[in-house]
């Protein structure tokens, strides 16, 4: 008798409590067969390479781009993973950075690594420019909340408003760094970043009591100014549990990772490998026992 999609999934012990939010997915080639970006608009200096990457600006002065998505992120509980890669010719002076935004405001430029000043919802800062002197170095990621009344404090790489930060030396290496944000209602931001493909996720920060505005849009910003860099979208996944579920996880506020509740029991193929296991274990042991013993034999 046939199994639903469900059942099989479940039984091949896939956690079907996991949504795919493939809407606002970008991978190569980005657009489709009539050259259209489904579901995201983009913008300004913005450019669709469809066998590489979408660069949002060019290594070029006093550029601007952006991509965004046209529908908002669930409500309740969502996680976003990204691929960027940032780099230049600048050896010295290079900048200024890129933003990951979910806000209530969407394709607004200004002058937020890209995005519109005073908007409401989270950005996620990439800097690459350090606009005054501090104790941590640059590039660095950090994270604010914004309320739709307050500036950004550009003068200060963002002093005033910062919720959470990690220094993160992403600019022009080999690979994407990829990036990690998970958002839960009420509890928490996380940020997680890894920088090179065989590097551990690194837990970058945690906002906690957060509350995001409902209906907010995906988007990412870039900026140049007087100095510059690409600043390029590799790839973009999310995913979300289902609204009965999300009750029922556990969730780590300094790693924003879900944990399912466990399932007593196992699988007969699961008990019976262990057995073979324990026993492969015993007969080893037996084996070195009587080998042990033969030997002392000798010597005596």
């Amino acid at each position: 008798m046939a199994t639903s999609p469900v059942a099989h999934a479940k039984a091949s012990g896939i956690d079907t409590n996991v949504h795919s939010l493939r809407g606002f997915t970008l991978e190569l080639p980005y657009v489709d067969e009539g050259f259209q970006m489904r579901n995201y608009d983009y913008g300004g200096d913005a450019i669709v390479n469809t066998l590489s990457h979408i660069r949002l600006t060019p290594d070029s002065p006093s550029r601007m781009g952006w991509v965004w998505s046209t529908t908002p992120l669930p409500d309740d509980y969502w996680k976003v993973e990204f691929e960027i890669k940032v780099g230049g010719k600048g050896g010295y002076l290079y900048g200024d950075g890129m933003g990951f935004f979910v806000t209530k405001e969407r394709a607004s430029p200004g002058p937020v690594f890209g995005n519109r000043d005073y908007f409401h919802g989270l950005g996620v800062l990439f800097d690459t420019y350090p606009n005054g002197k501090h104790d941590f170095s640059t590039p660095f990621v950090m994270g604010m909340i914004g309320d739709g009344k307050t500036a950004y404090d550009g003068a200060h790489d963002g002093d005033a408003n910062r919720r959470g930060m990690c220094e993160a030396y992403f600019r022009n290496l080999k690979s994407p760094t990829k990036v990690s944000v998970t958002y839960y209602k009420g509890r928490f931001v996380n940020v997680q970043i890894q920088l090179q493909p065989k590097d551990q996720w690194m837990n970058c920060f945690t906002i906690t009591n957060v509350t995001l505005p409902d209906g907010s849009y995906l988007g990412f910003t870039a900026l140049t100014g007087d100095i510059s860099d690409n600043h390029d979208i590799i790839s973009v996944r999310a995913e979300t549990l289902r609204a009965e579920a999300l009750e029922n996880y556990n969730f780590s506020p300094d790693m924003g990772i879900p944990v399912a509740p466990k399932i007593s029991g196992g699988t007969f193929f699961g008990t019976f490998f262990k057995f073979l296991l324990f026993a492969g274990v015993c007969a080893g042991a037996y084996v070195g026992y009587k080998k042990y013993s033969t030997e002392s034999a000798r010597r005596f």
